[in-house]
């Protein structure tokens, strides 16, 4: 019969064994930290998609409906890479320094013209050697770059494609079980712990839920948007450049005005003013107030609800720590911070209509241990093993 400090002592053996074991899982992980977080990230918002494809199809199997999804957001992806490949390969081909150095001289003449009359004409002289100076080393600092960037990918394409691998096995996963894994985790919990634990996650689903889905959708939108507008108006490329709005919505500090800025500025100089002025209007009008006013408020309604601060540190102050991934990191803590926070206070749940299977699933949970308490006799011993693990109503 052993004695109340041999079970202490073993507690803590078995304490440090789970500590040192789950060390040792998250060390050999490492490498692949941040697949797992890409893939996680990727589960949750492809999450909507999978149900409203479930719903629409009337797939009962998950299976399938995992790899509908897969399929679907990789055909996708796949034709906007090949599309902006072979617009990078067709540019590239006819790319000659001398050519563009030509082009960037004519730009300086044009603006030593306009100025003309205010600065004296050694003064330009000066200003004209040095700024074609500065355009060569720049040039050659860009073509030195990009062919750093190409050997790169080339050399790493073995490991970037085992990685890609390694995503859509995980996400096929989370999409079919990752429901499942949440449940069995509140299951295993003190049953004195399951509402609170069930209200912190629905605030972060709420929570996640604005940051990622509704802040993507927007960014998708938008690019859309401008991509129809592009190709409406004469621009080259407007897939391309769709595309690329797209990622600048998604920088909060960026924005689409980091393109359609410039580009109205090209077209005036190439003495396309009206075009300019049409992109203008169109950026402004389509491009920013459009989505920010109209679409992203309507989206938002009943959502998060998370101010404009959390959002633009969230999404900004990350990318200069940890890089690229920290449009993913950044997001994700301060929502975990700030759910905890609302579940602290004891703020109600800010849900979407037609969006509410949290809390149907915990209104379950919950009528279950009733159920459960009804029939069990106050001298009667409930068994772990008796707890009826949560049915899966997909």
């Amino acid at each position: 019969m052993t004695g109340p400090l041999d079970r202490k002592r073993f507690t803590l053996i078995v304490g440090i064994v789970v500590i040192a074991v789950a060390l040792l899982i998250i060390y050999l992980s490492w490498v692949f930290v941040n697949v797992i977080i890409l893939s996680i990230f990727g589960a949750f918002i492809l999450r909507p998609l999978d149900k409203k494809l479930r719903k629409i199809t009337r797939i009962k199997n998950r299976q399938i409906s995992a790899i509908l999804t897969i399929t679907i957001v990789a055909l996708i992806f796949t034709g906007l890479f090949l599309n902006i490949i072979f617009i990078l390969g067709s540019e590239l081909a006819k790319f000659q320094p001398d050519v563009l150095q030509t082009d960037i001289n004519m730009l300086i003449d044009y603006g030593m013209e306009l100025m003309g009359k205010y600065i004296p004409d050694t003064i330009q002289e000066n200003m004209k050697s040095n700024l074609s100076s500065s355009a060569s080393s720049a040039i050659l600092f860009i073509i030195s770059i990009a062919q750093h960037v190409v050997l790169n990918f080339i050399s790493n394409i073995a490991i970037f494609a085992m990685q890609l691998g390694v995503v859509i096995f995980l996400l096929y996963y989370l999409l079919i079980d990752g429901e499942n894994i949440v449940e069995t985790f509140i299951h295993i919990l003190p049953s004195n712990r399951v509402e609170i634990i069930r209200e912190f996650l629905q605030h972060l689903n709420s929570i996640y839920n604005s940051l990622f889905n509704v802040y993507l959708i927007v960014c998708v939108l938008t690019g859309i948007i401008g991509g129809i507008g592009l190709m409406l108006i004469g621009v080259p490329y407007p897939i391309m450049w769709g595309a690329v709005i797209a990622v600048l919505a998604l920088l909060p500090i960026v924005g689409p005005g980091t393109f359609y800025v410039p580009a109205a500025i090209y077209y005036y100089i190439v003495n396309e003013p009206v075009k300019a002025v049409v992109i203008v209007i169109f950026g402004w009008l389509f491009l920013e107030t459009i989505p920010g006013n109209i679409i992203r408020p309507r989206l938002m309604m009943q959502s998060g609800n998370i101010h404009p601060i959390i959002t633009l540190l969230s999404f900004t102050a990350p990318l200069f720590v940890v890089g690229a991934m920290g449009i993913i990191i950044g997001p994700a803590a301060y929502g975990f911070m700030l759910a905890l926070y609302r579940t602290y206070t004891g703020l109600e749940v800010i849900t979407k209509p037609g969006n509410q299977e949290i809390e149907e699933k915990a209104g379950t949970q919950v009528e279950d241990e009733n159920q459960l308490g009804d029939k069990t006799q106050p001298g009667d011993e409930i068994k772990p093993g008796d707890k009826t693990q949560p049915e899966d109503k997909t």
